[in-house]
């Protein structure tokens, strides 16, 4: 304990001076901390590779989020060019594929390899034939110039051309010499574009000839549909058909109540030929033992003989339509419903019939009752006029009686 302690607490009984002061030490942080440079492991789908800042400038100097369908043949070209320049320098040596300037823009001076020169120049054709291109669609003075130099140009393209063998065979690699195909290919493809369409157009149109017989072949195969007729018997059954009677059968043996009825048959079938059975043992003994006395052959009974014959008969008539029970019981318990309702149905339309007919006796005795209101109102009325008549005769012979009086 420290002396500020000890003086502190020295007045104090039952304090022990001499053991270490436990409640008045300091708190121990607690160990928050969180460890943020631990090394978390990286995934195998992120590419650690580098690439020098040259190359991916060149890569992606001129890139550009817009497609021009018009000029995406020439921008194919150029980012196969661009390809070529990249894989020579990653061989190294004297395969550079650098377009070089001259004069005082150069400041070292660098020879260009055939390769390089005859790659620049067939570069150099594609764009001045683009441009003599755009420039002979337009309407000017230049257009014949334009022209004439297409023809010049076309003529030195057809040159480097014949040199471009000469320059494969001293390739620089395999890669290359893949990627110097491919741009020849795509130069031949912009100048025979037309030809190029026509031919895809008689190709698309020879394999949709094709395609069509083959869907028609895939469609005899498969079985008739909805627009179809059926297909002939002595061919066999369609596919389709084959499936949906096995998707039948299948479900028929899958539900545990067909399966267990089937099972009572199958049960009820191997009790009755066990019957049989036995009564053929017993015939055949008795025909034995028949024989054996008067040398007769042993045979059953008749009776016995047209049961056997109903059984088999019954046997085949059963296996006929044991496809069509399942189809039958679903087709009834569906039908149980309606059923039901429509002998509700008829139990209430003869309730309001009973009901019509009680209200046409209704009415008909109000009507009857009505005719004879009718009839004793009209006698009476006929009563109450008479009455009338005879009231008014009275009053008037009645009043010729008081004029008299009063004369009198």
């Amino acid at each position: 304990m420290s002396a500020s302690v000890a003086s502190k607490y020295s007045n104090l009984p039952d304090i022990d001076v001499d053991q270490p002061d436990v409640y008045e030490t300091p708190d121990v942080p607690a160990d928050d901390y969180y460890d943020e440079t631990a090394e978390q492991p990286l995934s195998e789908d992120i590419s650690v590779s580098s690439i020098a800042a040259t190359r991916a400038a060149e890569r992606f100097r001129s890139s550009s989020g817009d497609v021009d369908g018009k000029s995406a043949l020439a921008r194919y070209q150029r980012s196969l060019f661009r390809t070529l320049q990249l894989e020579s320098l990653s061989q190294g040596g004297g395969g550079d594929l650098e377009v070089l300037s001259t004069g005082a823009m150069q400041p070292m001076a660098v020879k260009e390899t055939p390769e390089q020169r005859l790659r620049r120049l067939v570069y150099e054709t594609q764009e001045l034939e683009q441009q003599l291109r755009a420039a002979s669609d337009g309407n000017g003075s230049g257009k014949q110039t334009a022209v004439a130099l297409m023809k010049l140009a076309a003529g030195l393209n057809n040159d480097l051309a014949q040199l471009s063998d000469t320059v494969r065979q001293s390739d620089s690699g395999p890669v290359s010499q893949e990627l110097w195909q491919r741009l020849e290919a795509a130069e031949v493809e912009g100048n025979e574009d037309g030809t190029h369409r026509k031919r895809q157009v008689a190709t698309g149109v020879e394999g949709v000839g094709r395609l069509e017989a083959r869907i028609a072949a895939l469609e005899k195969t498969l079985g008739a549909g909805a627009a179809h007729p059926p297909r002939d018997v002595s061919v066999g059954h369609a596919l389709v058909d084959t499936v949906s009677r096995l998707r039948k059968q299948i479900e028929v043996l899958a539900d545990p109540h067909r399966v267990d009825g089937i099972q009572r048959r199958v049960k009820q079938a191997l009790v009755d030929m066990d019957r049989l059975e036995m009564a053929s043992a017993q015939a055949a003994k008795a025909g034995v033992s028949g024989d054996s006395a008067d040398g007769k052959t042993p045979a059953l009974e008749p009776f016995v003989v047209k049961r056997i014959n109903e059984m088999y008969d019954k046997m085949v008539n059963i296996d006929a339509l044991v496809e069509l029970a399942p189809a039958t019981a679903r087709r009834l318990q569906s039908l149980a419903k309606l059923h039901a309702q429509a002998s509700d149905v008829v139990a209430r339309i003869s309730r309001v019939e009973s009901e019509q007919q009680n209200i046409g006796d209704e009415l008909g005795n109000i009507k009857d009752i009505a005719v004879g209101l009718k009839t004793s109102m009209a006698d009476n009325a006929d009563a109450l006029k008479d009455n009338m008549r005879h009231l008014d005769t009275r009053i008037a012979s009645l009043n010729d009686r008081l004029a008299a009086l009063a004369r009198r």
